[in-house]
């Protein structure tokens, strides 16, 4: 088979390249590999509102195009079940377990990532799990709904979202977390104090400053050790500790890898013509000036559209500020720049009214606006995303909830 686009993995990014393809050339036969049975399709729905289905949820709710896109509106070809084993970039072949090679003009690797393992005695035990994959969020409300105490391992994403979910089936969560804090990657310390009180408020109990050390039970797993020496009953254990991203594929290749494959700032690897986007990719920030590796799915859209046009010959370069999102019992968050950089965070509004009046906090280092955090306040999205993209100088009155931040936005020149 040979194509002139071919795209290595089914997530988000793949379909935002095949848009970013298709809005440059409208005639390039396009080829989209992926090792899962499904065509691609959102995954912050699998720790909410398609985990939480009352009576389950028809995966296809979750796929980003409607069924026929690719193959009707797109004319790509899907080819699913299909996992790559090795790419030769000189060749520009990529081959496939099931046999046969698939050769193209520029290839794109949004090969994803993996969940990290949990190095410890009893993760092969029925109910310890990992979430990653529709099958994943399937299995895991399944159990959750017979369980009558849960751990989630890690307060990040995966297990703050599972823990509020868990109190809809009454499963009674807790959470274990090495740091002695709640969302330490997202969240300064201030917010993460107000964050873990909401959510003790609401049923979820945590042991910070503790790892597990083991899984027991028959089985399935009946408990959960503790680093510092106690134990915790569940029938379930959710493993959130991150993701590997999955570059062995261009390693083995010979490409540029640094805990994800490296790009330049039109999403190129090192290879000519071989590109890579979404979790996957180490790319040039354009905002911060280092390079990022980040896993959301603001990012795999944006990135991934990119890689398609520049596969396609458009020759642009990735300015774009990403975001983060959560929605968590009746909190939505929204998060741009780097919050736990802060030298300072001053919020506008007060947090003990957030639920119900909206609250923003800005964060400050050496002078610069480097973050915003808006909780259940989406009105000054804009104003906050053009205030971190711009590193706008910070100014006294951003903490001044009287003070407008779309006039001040435009003051400070973001």
């Amino acid at each position: 088979m040979d194509y002139d686009y071919l795209i290595v993995g089914g997530g988000l990014a793949a379909a935002s390249a095949v848009d970013g393809i298709r809005e440059v050339d409208e005639d390039g036969s396009i080829a989209v590999l992926s090792d899962e049975e499904d065509a691609p399709y959102h995954r912050p729905p699998l720790s909410k509102e398609f985990l939480q289905a009352p009576d389950g949820a028809p995966r296809s709710l979750l796929h980003v195009k409607p069924e026929g896109w690719f193959e009707e509106e797109a004319d790509a070809e899907l080819h699913l079940g299909r996992r790559a084993t090795r790419l030769s970039p000189d060749a520009m072949k990529v081959e496939t377990a099931s046999g046969g090679d698939v050769t193209a003009r520029r290839i794109l690797l949004v090969t994803g990532g993996r969940p990290r393992d949990l190095d410890v005695p009893g993760t092969d035990l029925e109910g310890v799990a990992t979430l990653r994959t529709a099958g994943d969020s399937e299995r895991i409300r399944s159990r959750a709904r017979e369980a009558d105490r849960t751990v989630l391992v890690g307060a990040g994403f995966i297990g703050m979202e599972l823990a509020a979910a868990f109190t809809d089936f009454d499963a009674r969560p807790t959470v274990v977390e090495v740091q002695d804090r709640v969302w330490g990657r997202m969240l300064p310390g201030r917010l993460a104090d107000w964050m873990q009180s909401y959510f003790e408020e609401r049923g979820v109990e945590f042991r910070l400053g503790e790892s597990v050390d083991a899984f027991a039970g028959g089985d399935a797993v009946e408990e959960a050790e503790l680093s510092g020496g106690g134990r915790l009953d569940c029938g379930l254990a959710v493993v959130g500790v991150g993701i590997r991203p999955n570059h062995e594929l261009a390693a083995d290749a010979g490409l540029a890898v640094d805990d994800g494959i490296v790009v330049d700032e039109h999403a190129e690897t090192d290879a000519e013509g071989i590109y890579a986007a979404g979790d996957v990719a180490r790319y040039p920030d354009p905002v911060f000036g280092d390079r990022a590796r980040v896993e959301h799915w603001d990012h795999a859209k944006a990135h991934g559209r990119l890689a398609g046009r520049n596969m396609a010959g458009a020759g642009e370069s990735y300015d774009h500020l990403s975001y983060f999102f959560t929605d968590v019992f009746d909190l939505s968050l929204n998060v741009y720049g780097r919050p736990t950089t802060a030298d300072r965070t001053v919020l506008r509004g007060d947090l003990e009214d957030a639920a119900d009046e909206g609250c923003v906090a800005l964060g400050e280092r050496d002078g610069r606006v480097v973050s915003a955090i808006l909780i259940n306040d989406q009105e000054p999205m804009d104003a906050c995303r053009r205030l971190v993209r711009a590193r706008a100088t910070f100014d006294e009155r951003l903490g001044d909830p009287g003070a407008g931040l779309e006039d001040l936005a435009d003051e400070l020149g973001a």
